[in-house]
């Protein structure tokens, strides 16, 4: 449907290129939100509280129309085909593109971001460890006389799926800090020696049987162990700093109208 600046109904809330987005559109978004956040009881609201947020859901919608727009002219759906999957799928597609022009972070600079945010890289004693979770208490200690004989490694076990065992995140690859284990692991970790077997520990996941391979003090986690870390939360500025660039250019090039009255009456 599309707006002529004479007459513009009150349950219009904004138009792009004359091409209207209503009032129930805005609140089956905000009704939406509300569902997801299923707060009990429902934290109270201020009029000025309810329009904020009914412009941010109006901004949401704004973009995901200007995207639909580009797929329209890039010719990836119809200006006809009102399809969610296909409106989804043109608009992903439009993403995708303007992230194509996006380069990834290369070695040096993923370096040099960590040497000038050494702070954000320090960490406290990590562990690398061998895992194995079982869902049996019974199990677990069976496994354990196996284990304490000598004849294969936790990471055997798991792999062999010995008595129902399989691996858990053992940190091989990556250290792991105590804090990014079940609490009951991380208490028992300071007295456990390398090399040992530790007893059968109870979490709500399970049934654990752990090995400390190496310990490691506290202190600035190597590059090499955050690169790929690094290089992916900068990928990720730079996609959404070319997203932005791209909003900023596509609302220019169109005629955005937003009718600030009929949405406070939200």
């Amino acid at each position: 449907m599309l707006m002529t600046a004479c007459s513009v109904p009150k349950d219009v809330v904004a138009t792009i290129d004359g091409e209207a987005i209503s009032k129930a559109e805005v609140n089956a978004r905000l009704k939406g939100y509300r569902e997801e956040s299923a707060e009990e009881p429902p934290a109270p609201t201020t009029q000025q509280s309810r329009f904020a947020s009914a412009r941010a859901v109006l901004n949401q919608i704004i973009n995901e129309r200007l995207l639909l727009l580009e797929a329209r002219r890039q010719g990836l759906i119809s200006s006809r085909d009102n399809d969610s999957q296909n409106v989804q799928d043109a608009i992903r597609q439009v993403l995708r593109g303007l992230g194509k022009e996006v380069p990834f972070p290369s070695r040096q600079e993923a370096l040099e971001f960590y040497e000038q945010h050494a702070q954000e890289f320090s960490s406290g004693t990590r562990y690398q460890l061998e895992h194995l979770l079982l869902s049996s208490e019974h199990a677990a200690w069976e496994l354990k006389e196996e284990l304490d004989k000598g004849l294969l490694s936790l990471t055997e076990a798991g792999r062999k799926e010995l008595y129902g065992a399989r691996l858990a995140d053992s940190g091989k690859n990556r250290p792991l800090t105590a804090e990014e284990l079940p609490p009951g692991l991380a208490k028992i970790l300071p007295g456990l020696k390398p090399g040992r077997i530790s007893a059968v520990i109870a979490t709500p996941y399970g049934y654990h049987l752990i090995r400390i391979e190496r310990t490691l003090p506290a202190g600035k986690t190597p590059f090499p162990e955050v690169e790929n870390q690094i290089k992916d939360k900068l990928f990720a500025q730079r996609l959404q700093s070319n997203y932005q660039k791209w909003l900023q250019q596509s609302r220019e090039q169109h005629s955005i109208k937003i009718f600030q009255q009929h949405l406070s009456e939200l």
